[in-house]
Order: structure tokens, then C-alpha cells, then sequence
């Protein structure tokens, strides 16, 4: 709110001085010495006025110090060349607490996407094995960003993309057989590049339990099919635990590459699932890039034609010795039919393997735009890409690897319930702790707590050093723990009080202390916040933000009462203040994902 009322006041003094119109940019200086808030706007008039930028900014710092603006600023200064700081008189700052508190949990709600479809496909892993740390960024990203676009008015369609007809799928099948073989005494071929950990076992074992030996005549297929339906169930219960859903609303679309698909130049036979979201086919798509002159032969394969692109090299769209499709040519399908099924907005996330890959794609996408092989408003200006960078584990400093289960890396539920289980360890160890299902429910909210805040705490293209000692650390160095203490601390606050405060009828002049004034501000930060954080799909900026916010709470909580029946309406007052912490609180806690806790 503060940033728009500076906004407005300086639009209206431009029009007012020069009879011009124009964008203004407000910002929150980095140094409490440079004010609440500050504007370069002198320097992007400077061409349209061919003026100094200092000397713009010395006439409209006089026009708002006598004007309109003499009832918000304490000063205006202008330093350097042309920057314009404002200091805003504590009245000034009250009217954003006013609003939040009249807002309630509607504050940072957005209509930028009202009317507006989006869909983010995200995690999108072949159904091969459990979900591992590797996963979990990039879950943990797409249900983050899912939620901002809710915020912001989208209808919102979450989608897993995944292969179920490739040669994984395949060794899958293969693996899972060779171990049923084994359980069963019989000789087996363990495929070169199967699948191993103990997960494969399992599988095998319940095909053993449930069928015997009658199997062991079965087709690849038969094991595949078993395995898939197996490791997907164990997907989408993993999603559940970390995005907090039912298992049947982690995601919206299960859209397999296999509808893409075609038999003997004809489409497959597609599932009811599948009749809406299939308008084209991979061998549609690879006869209009023939077309468009963009395919081509070569060596018994067909080759995308990338480099006439601008891309570095040409790509092979269907391998020569199986006659089956590369990952980019079903993937160009699919983004095509992105496009026709009539998203206003569609997001992929996707980590750093797929760099390369993904240029490809949605270069063939705009080809086919261009060349008109697909409509007018299918424009590819809708797809956004969002690449993240990889996760280390670290335990003691040093990288964490090896997982029974998996034979490779650590998987979600292992990471979960390693902090849960720390985090259990500490609360039996306090007086009158208890192992109730309250209890236990607030240890895996905990756990899932640290899970998400940790993967979102970074810029989603900088790597993160998850570190496990700090994870499991039940301390204010865990900037978890941290944000979530502050959040407890007005919820004991309230406990003690017995009720939610009358905030409509505090005094919000009182509240003149530096610290709950730089409380206020922060807090009326928040819309502006939720906003770079959508329209940027970084996740990061609330992340840090719910940090710096309980930072500021914890100052002030240390150095004033609150609860103080000597000074009635300064308590009052100051409850107002706690209840608007506690509501911005909530709200970042809702878009992030997290479980705001009943106690520490």
C-alpha cells in the first residue's frame, strides 16, 4: 500500500509539472539512512524533458513537498545525480497496518490471472523407481508456484508428463523379472542396465506373494505394467506427504507419452483420460516438420533439421535401428498440444539436464506456429520455462549419496523421515512430552516443514547444499525453526490473552517505536512481494521474505511487552500489530506449503 501511495503521488505531480503520463517505479531503499522508500524516476524522464535528472528530482520534491504530499512525508531528500527518498510520517505507515488488518487473509491476493487458464507441469519422472532428493526441488517448486498462480486468479491445471512406453520402461519390466526369477530359485539375466536397490525386490516380492510361480511364463509387459501401477501409487503417495493433498489431487493430468503414440501409421486407441488433451500425434507433428522442410533422412534415421533453427546441431527425431521416437519428438507433441487444448499461460519445470532439450522443443513449437501448422493463438509466447539446478545432501559437511532402498540416491519419504525422527528424539527428551497422534502429526509437519523451506530458500538456478545437521537442528540457526518460533510466539500470546484482540478499535498511533514501525513496513511489503514472486515464479522471494519478516517480529518481541495491563490501550495496540504479523504469517505459510505449528 505504501508503495502505491508514493506511486500515485508522484504520477499525479509529473502530470501536474510536465503534462506527462509515464511508469513509475518505487522501491525499498537497501539503507534505513536512504528512507522508506525511493524512486529513480528523474532519470527516466531526463530524454523526454532533456534535463538533468537532479534537477527533475529538485522539482518534483518541491512540487510534492507543498502539494498533495505534505500530509504523507516526513521528508523528501534528493541525493546524487536524481534519486528521490521518502521518509513517511508514522501515520503514513499506520494506514498499511489499517489495511492489512481490514483485509484480513485476502491480503496479497491478486487478479492478474482472473479468467485466465495456466498449467504447470512439473516432476514429470518416469515411473522407474521412488521419488528421490533430486525430485523434491523441483515438486516442491511446482507446487509452490501452482499456488501463486491460484493466488493470483489462474484456473490452475497441474500436470505430471511422463514416458510409459520407452526403453526404462522396458529395463523396469526386465529388472523386476530377473528378481522374481531369483526369489523363485530360478536361473535370471539381470538386465546390463536394469534397475537396482532394493525397491525392485519388493516389487517382485508382492508379484511372489500375490502369484506364486504361475508367472514365470509371463511377458516383460505383464511385469511392467505391475511395476508401474506399484512405483505410481508410491509417487503419488510421496506428493501427498510433501504438497500436504490427497493422494488423488497431487496432480490434475497424468498425461502419458504413449497417447502420443501411433500403430501402423494409425493413432492408438486412446483412454477416456486421454480424448481431450490428444488433438495431435507425434507422427502428425513429424509430417509437418517433413513439410516445412525441417526433417529429414539420414543413415536410416530421421533427423529434426535444428541448426536451420539456429540451434548448434541437428537432432535425431526417430532412431534408425528400432524405429522408435527420441524423447523430442513426442515432447514437441506434447507442447503442441499444450498450446491447442487453450492455456493463456503454461509453465515447465524442468532441472538442468533438460537444457539443451527443451530449446529444441519449443524451437520446432514456434516453427510450427510460424509456418502455420498451428492456429494464430497457439502462439509459443505462452510456454515459460523455469530450469533449477541440483540438490547435495550434505551430512557433517560431506556429501550424502547412498540409500539402501534406492542403490543410488536418498529418496523423499527417507529424507522426511530422517528429521522427523531427529526432531522425535529432542521431544521425548522434554518434560511431558508425549507420543500421541497430535504429536506425532506435528513431527511430520515439522519434517515436511524443513523439507520444502530449504529447497525454496534459493533462486531455483543456483544449486542447494541441503544441510542435514542444520535440518534435524531444533535452534534458531534453522531459519525453520526461526520463522516458525515467531509465528508461536503470537500464537502463545493469544493463548494467554484467551481470545483474538478487538483490532478494529485499537489506537494505531501509539505504535511510534523504530522497531514496530519497521514491522509495519515490512508487512505492507508482503502483496508487493507475492507479486515479483509470480511473475517471476520465484518461490525464493517469499521464502526469504517470511524470513526477514519473523527476524524483524523476533527484535521486536525481545525488546517490548506486549501483554501489559498497565498500559491498556498500548497493549492494545500492540496486539493489533502481533495479529497483522500473524495473518501475513499465515498467508506465506499458505502459499509456501507450510504447516503453521501449535507449538515449539
Amino acid at each position: 500500500m505504501l508503495r502505491e501511495l508514493v506511486r500515485e503521488r508522484l504520477q499525479e505531480t509529473i502530470q501536474k509539472l510536465y503534462g506527462l503520463s509515464v511508469p513509475v517505479e518505487v522501491s525499498v531503499p537497501e539503507k534505513p539512512e536512504f528512507g522508506d522508500l525511493s524512486s529513480t524516476i528523474a532519470f527516466a524522464l531526463k530524454a523526454q524533458l532533456s534535463r538533468a535528472p537532479r534537477q527533475i528530482a529538485e522539482e518534483i520534491k518541491a512540487s510534492l513537498a507543498y502539494g498533495p504530499g505534505e500530509a504523507w512525508f516526513e521528508k523528501i531528500e534528493v541525493v546524487g545525480p536524481g534519486f528521490i527518498n521518502f521518509f513517511l510520517k508514522p501515520e503514513t505507515i499506520h494506514l498499511a497496518l489499517h489495511e492489512i488488518l481490514t483485509q484480513g487473509h485476502d491480503y496479497g491476493t491478486l487478479k492478474i490471472g482472473q479468467g485466465k487458464r495456466a498449467q504447470v507441469e512439473f516432476v514429470s519422472a518416469n515411473p522407474t523407481g521412488p521419488l528421490t532428493i533430486g525430485h523434491c526441488r523441483q515438486a516442491v517448486l511446482g507446487d509452490v508456484i501452482s499456488r501463486l498462480l491460484e493466488n493470483a486468479g489462474y484456473d490452475v491445471t497441474r500436470e505430471y508428463y511422463y514416458n510409459d512406453a520407452g526403453r526404462q520402461m522396458k529395463l523396469l519390466g526386465e529388472s523386476v523379472r530377473a528378481r522374481y526369477f531369483e526369489l523363485l530359485g530360478k536361473p535370471a539375466e539381470f538386465p546390463e542396465e536394469g534397475y537396482h536397490g532394493e525397491y525392485i525386490y519388493e516389487i517382485a516380492r508382492k508379484i511372489q506373494q500375490q502369484h506364486g510361480e504361475s508367472w514365470a511364463d509371463a511377458a516383460v509387459e505383464q511385469f511392467t505394467e505391475f511395476a508401474e501401477r506399484e512405483l505410481f501409487t508410491e509417487i503419488k503417495q510421496t506428493l501427498s506427504r510433501l504438497f500436504r493433498l490427497p493422494p488423488e489431487r497431487v496432480f490434475d493430468v497424468y498425461y502419458n507419452e504413449s497417447w502420443l503414440q501411433t500403430s501402423s501409421g494409425l493413432q492408438t486407441v486412446l483412454p477416456a483420460a486421454a480424448q481431450e488433451k490428444v488433438i495431435v500425434t507425434s507422427a502428425q507433428v513429424l509430417q509437418w516438420l517433413h513439410e516445412l522442410g525441417l526433417a529429414y533422412e539420414k543413415d536410416g534415421a530421421i533427423w529434426f533439421k535444428a541448426t536451420a533453427l539456429g540451434r548448434p546441431q541437428d537432432r535425431v527425431l526417430v532412431r534408425s535401428h528400432t524405429g522408435e521416437p527420441t524423447y523430442r519428438l513426442p515432447d514437441m507433441a506434447y507442447h503442441a498440444n499444450k498450446l491447442l487444448r487453450g492455456f493463456d499461460l503454461i509453465i515447465d519445470i524442468f532441472g538442468a539436464d533438460h537444457q539443451d532439450t527443451y530449446q529444441d522443443v519449443l524451437a520446432a513449437v514456434r516453427a510450427l506456429w510460424e509456418g502455420g501448422k498451428l492456429p494464430k493463438e497457439c502462439t509459443p509466447d505462452k510456454i515459460r520455462v523455469l530450469i533449477h539446478q541440483w540438490v547435495n545432501l550434505l551430512r557433517r559437511g560431506q556429501p550424502v549419496k547412498m540409500s539402501k532402498r534406492m542403490a543410488t540416491f536418498v529418496t523423499i519419504d527417507e529424507l522426511i523421515d530422517e528429521i522427523k525422527h531427529a526432531s522425535l528424539e529432542v521431544h521425548l527428551h522434554r518434560p511431558q512430552a508425549g507420543e500421541g497422534e497430535q504429536s506425532r502429526r506435528s513431527l511430520e509437519d515439522f519434517a515436511v516443514n524443513v523439507v520444502r523451506f530449504f529447497l525454496l530458500m534459493r533462486s531455483p538456478d543456483s544449486h542447494v547444499n541441503f544441510d542435514l545437521d542444520l535440518a534435524k537442528s531444533q535452534s534458531k540457526d534453522n531459519p525453520v525453526y526461526y520463522v516458525m518460533y515467531a509465528y508461536t510466539r503470537i500464537k502463545s500470546i493469544f493463548e494467554k490473552l484467551g481470545e483474538l484482540p478487538e483490532v478494529g478499535k485499537a489506537d494505531l498511533a501509539i505504535l511510534c517505536e523504530q522497531a514496530e514501525l519497521n514491522l509495519i513496513k515490512k508487512l505492507d511489503e508482503f502483496p508487493q512481494v507475492v507479486r515479483e514472486a509470480t511473475e517471476h515464479l520465484a518461490p525464493h522471494f517469499l521464502a526469504n521474505y517470511a524470513h526477514e519478516l519473523a527476524g524483524l517480529f523476533h527484535d521486536f518481541y525481545e525488546k517490548y511487552r506486549v501483554l501489559d495491563e498497565t498500559n491498556p490501550e498500548r497493549m492494545k495496540a500492540r496486539l493489533a500489530l502481533c495479529r497483522a504479523v500473524q495473518i501475513v504469517l499465515e498467508r506465506a505459510f499458505a502459499l509456501l506449503g507450510l504447516k503453521a505449528p501449535e507449538r515449539m
